[in-house]
Order: structure tokens, then sequence, then C-alpha cells
């Protein structure tokens, strides 16, 4: 298992996404790649780390209503950038040096600004899901037939990553969440080991169940998940490609429903688990299917262990 040196607290306030782009310019390394389909926002990219190193692509903010997706991982973000998580274990060199030392950080932290803009908790508003055409952006990965997904697809070609994470929230009774509130995915069965490393590590640290999806013959066409997992990369014999899903809170007639707290949707917000993963796989640089090695960590040294199928 993976041990989580990561304690945060704090709550999760919906900002408009001009709100959003003031955060993001204050990154060093911070990209416009082009504008999207209603022609009125711009959209960014954050570069981190080593230019000159293999690339971790990670993009959220998909759908509009899952805006805590972004504001879970900029502050992640911004904590790496700043060197100021509030736990040692991730300011010292095991991970975060590491990190920004040997690989290149590519983030795209809102890819629906005009659904950013136009969503709320309200159960029965769905606008923001889409973007102004009413495209579900996470169905044309495929087509590329909006401006979102073809700007983002041009920062995928170019950067070439071996590993790629989707982030997602979803409403509690989604199909495919069992009920749960937690849900890791991966794209393809050779790399279901470092997906379970990853799920049953969140599973211990967030004291209940995940949901493990599996991806290689599942994966809707248009999924950009899918996208990725179908693309060489020159690093790894694989591309990575995970979702994570985090059950999200729901504006009801009732009240509010909110299944986790603010402070539990930060801190189970995988982005550390998908980094440590993402390097462990990168060094390895080989799956193994059945009896093979699978990377730990453990008070923040790599070690090799062993899993039985």
């Amino acid at each position: 298992m993976i041990r989580i040196p990561y304690d945060f607290s704090g709550n999760l306030n919906l900002p408009s996404y001009s709100q959003m782009v003031q955060r993001i310019m204050q990154f060093n390394n911070v990209s416009n790649i082009g504008k999207d389909e209603s022609g009125n926002y711009d959209m960014y990219m954050i570069e981190m780390g080593n230019l000159n190193k293999p690339t971790i692509l990670v993009i959220s903010s998909m759908h509009g209503t899952e805006w805590m997706g972004a504001l879970y991982s900029i502050r992640f973000m911004e904590q790496l950038r700043d060197n100021t998580f509030r736990d040692k274990a991730f300011r010292d060199k095991a991970f975060r040096a590491k990190l920004l030392r040997n690989f290149h950080i590519v983030y795209i932290p809102v890819v629906n600004p005009y659904g950013f803009d136009r969503t709320s908790h309200a159960e029965g508003n769905n606008v923001g899901r889409y973007n102004v055409n009413g495209i579900d952006l996470n169905r044309d990965f495929n087509d590329f037939s909006q401006a979102e997904s073809r700007n983002v697809k041009a920062v995928m070609d170019r950067v070439s990553p071996f590993a790629f994470l989707d982030i997602h929230l979803f409403g509690r009774g989604m199909d495919g969440s069992n009920g749960l509130n937690l849900i890791v995915g991966n794209g393809q069965y050779e790399t279901d080991k470092i997906r379970d490393l990853f799920a049953n590590s969140l599973e211990r640290y967030a004291n209940q169940s995940v949901v493990k999806w599996d991806g290689y013959n599942q994966l809707l066409r248009g999924l950009a998940r899918r996208y990725m997992r179908d693309k060489s990369n020159p690093h790894t014999p694989y591309t990575l490609s995970y979702i994570t899903e985090i059950v999200r809170p729901r504006q009801l007639s009732s009240g509010l429903d909110a299944p986790l707290s603010d402070q539990e949707i930060m801190k189970y917000g995988m982005m550390y688990l998908f980094f440590v993963t993402s390097m462990g796989y990168f060094e390895q640089r080989k799956v193994e299917l059945n009896y093979g090695p699978v990377l730990s960590v453990e008070d923040g040294v790599y070690r090799t262990v062993r899993y039985k199928v």
C-alpha cells in the first residue's frame, strides 16, 4: 500500500471561471491553448517540472458540473509549486523534488469553461455538464467536433504523455458507482495492478470501498481516457490512462445531499496517488501481468512487492 502523508482542510466554494483564471495566472509557465466553442473563453495549460523529461498530463472539469475537481487539483498544484504541503513527507525529495526534477507536468484545470460558469449544486441543473452547443465533451474524443476537445487533443498529441489523469465527479446513484463514493478506472488490463495499487491505497486511506473500473474493452468511443489509452508514447510500453470519480453534493428540494464533506473531497483528491503510481510505473518501464513486481511506497521509499492473482 502507499501511505498518504497528506493533511488538507478547506472548503469548496464555486468560483467564476475568471476567478479560476486569476489562480492559473499565478503559475510561472502558462499557455493559452485556444478558445472554447463559444468563442468567449480562453483555455489554459500549466506546465511544471522539467520540460525535457517524460510528461504526465492531468485534465479536469470537462463537465462544468464537476467543478470541484478543478478546485482540489489546482490546490494540490499550488502546494506543489510553493512547497507548502503541511506534511513534511510531501516536501522531501522522495516526492516533490523527485517529481519536479524528473518529470514534465502538464495540467489543464478547466476543459469546459462555458459549463464551469453555468453550473450549481442544483440536482436539476445539468446545463453546466455540456458546452455551448450542448455537447458532452467526454464523448467527443473520437470525432473532435468541438473546439475544446480539439484544443486538448493538440496538447495530448504534442506532449505524448506516458501517464494521463481525467478528473471527474458524479451524482449519487450513477450507473457504475455501485452505491459507493469513490471510483478509479484505468485503460487496459496490462495496467490493472497499478490501478489496484492506486485504488487499494485510496481504500485504506479513506476507510471505504473504492469501485475499480476496467476499461480495455468497455470504453465508449469518444472518451478522453480511451483516446489516451490508444496512444503510444516514447517512454513506456503502455500509456497509463486513469479516470477518477468522486461523488459530489446535490441540492435537493429537501436540502443539500453531501455524501462526502468538502474536506473529504479535498483529501480524497487522489492526486498524490496518481503521481506516485505514475512515477513508479515509469521507473519500472514494464508491467507484469501475473506474478510480477508492482511498485509500492513505504515511508517515502519505493519498494517492489509481489501480488498474486
